[in-house]
């Protein structure tokens, strides 16, 4: 990003004294961010928060809309990582869930 954050007291005092204010300043960051992207993938950002943004609409209080939000984000490295592992989607339970065994060898008797 190109342009620095502001300081952490400076966004507490602004979300206390001008929510909206915040909301625009959010607003304009992410947008700055989906642009600084390269073109190939900001339909795919501004797609994702959509998504983010709908979240937040949806939840109740900001501590519900954080906690789906980091669902969403648990979800989507968990699908990375069943990629990632080459294992198909539903084996995955079936791999953590295995219990680990003693394999035995048997002799061959003709």
């Amino acid at each position: 990003m190109s342009k620095p954050l502001p300081s952490f007291e400076w966004l507490r005092d602004l979300a206390e004294k001008d929510p909206e204010a915040l909301e625009r300043l959010r607003q304009q960051y992410i947008e700055d961010t989906i642009n600084e992207a390269p073109e190939h993938l900001r339909q795919r950002l501004r797609g994702l928060q959509f998504q983010v943004d709908g979240k937040i609409r949806l939840a109740k209080n900001p501590m519900q809309s954080c906690l789906a939000i980091s669902k969403m984000m648990h979800d989507s490295l968990h699908q990375m990582k069943t990629y990632i592992n080459g294992v198909e989607e539903g084996q995955i339970e079936a791999l953590e869930s295995a219990e680990s065994a003693t394999v035995l060898s048997f002799s061959r008797q003709a």
